[in-house]
């Protein structure tokens, strides 16, 4: 085989090494943050450009009749393999696509285990037992299958995992931030002790793009009219107010008025900021999209959330898009 081949073989076995490990981290490692959203984009590129590369190395070698049969049939199945991956990219790695998700997984692995065995023969060990490296190849596999299993379902579900503590605070005082904090009596709070401007929360119309049908179905929701574009709420807020003051009517405004109490409006009487945008915001994608953390369901609103800051000043569009990656 001539150098140029040589590299171009090269070049395949660490893209598909590539993929290997990213599709271990993608199945053990699963997560809500960009870095994933990337890996994930890498794999989905780097299939695309392996798929089209094992076609074309499949009909030089079978026509030319030139490899090793193992590393050939190692090649069949990783091209097998892509088929459900390339469909997966236009689909979605769904729950309904779950078969699809491990026909691509097991071929795949199966064909880069042969393809293992091949290159470890060249490396003469057990050279002249070519079944014992297959045999030994999928030995591991078997091994990391259950392991990688074990790393996806424990820890995602013990990531998700709320714990309520034994008893509730003995005072209101004990929920949140305490009464020093901005959001007090509501349980509510936000990494670093920050406000959050109003417009945060006020920009649902950019998840419309790609999620339409969920978007219809918020904007004649009681969520979208959980804030002072209800009018049995507002009254409600109004008379608190006017009777205890405006501290105690947050403690409602950590579920209904996100765009209000957030930003720090709330310490202002309603009455005076009724008709303002944020105060007909409700109760918004971002809202629940931006919580980091549940304490427990014990309280209200007994959560901590956070904003990326790649959304302070960036067009709405790529601030969600960047967001929805984290959520």
């Amino acid at each position: 085989m001539s150098s140029a081949g040589n590299s171009a073989g090269r070049v395949l076995s660490l893209l598909i090494g590539f993929l290997a490990v990213s599709a271990i981290y993608l199945y053990a490692f699963p997560q809500a943050n960009i870095f994933y959203a990337g890996v994930v984009l890498l794999h989905a590129v780097g299939g695309v450009v392996a798929s089209v590369w094992l076609l074309l190395w499949l009909v030089r070698s079978l026509f030319l009749r030139q490899g090793e049969p193992l590393v050939r049939y190692g090649m069949v199945l990783l091209f097998l393999g892509a088929i459900p991956g390339l469909a997966l990219i236009y689909t979605g790695a769904l729950s309904t696509e779950r078969r699809n998700v491990y026909l691509h997984i097991g071929l795949s692995f199966l064909g880069a285990g042969l393809v293992t065995a091949a290159r470890l023969g060249t490396r003469r060990w057990l050279s002249r037992h070519a079944a014992l490296r297959v045999a030994a190849v999928i030995v591991v596999l078997a091994v990391l299958a259950p392991i990688a299993r074990y790393l996806r379902e424990t820890r995602w579900t013990q990531r998700g995992r709320i714990e309520n503590p034994a008893l509730p605070p003995v005072s209101m005082d004990g929920e949140g931030d305490g009464p020093s904090g901005p959001f007090f009596p509501s349980s509510a709070q936000v990494y670093g002790g920050e406000k959050i401007p109003s417009k945060f929360f006020m920009e649902s119309d950019s998840c419309k793009r790609c999620h339409e049908d969920i978007y219809n179905q918020w904007n004649s929701s009681a969520h979208h009219f959980s804030s002072f574009n209800n009018q049995w709420y507002r009254k409600a807020i109004e008379y608190m107010q006017d009777t205890v003051g405006t501290r105690p009517s947050k403690w409602c405004g950590g579920c209904h008025d996100p765009a209000v109490l957030y930003s720090g409006k709330m310490d202002t009487p309603i009455k005076q900021i009724v008709h303002t945008p944020e105060a007909q915001a409700g109760l918004g994608c971002m809202m629940c999209h931006s919580i980091a953390d549940v304490k427990s369901t014990m309280g209200q609103g007994d959560f901590i959330s956070s904003i990326p800051s790649c959304t302070n000043s960036r067009p709405a569009r790529i601030r969600w898009s960047a967001l929805c990656m984290t959520s």
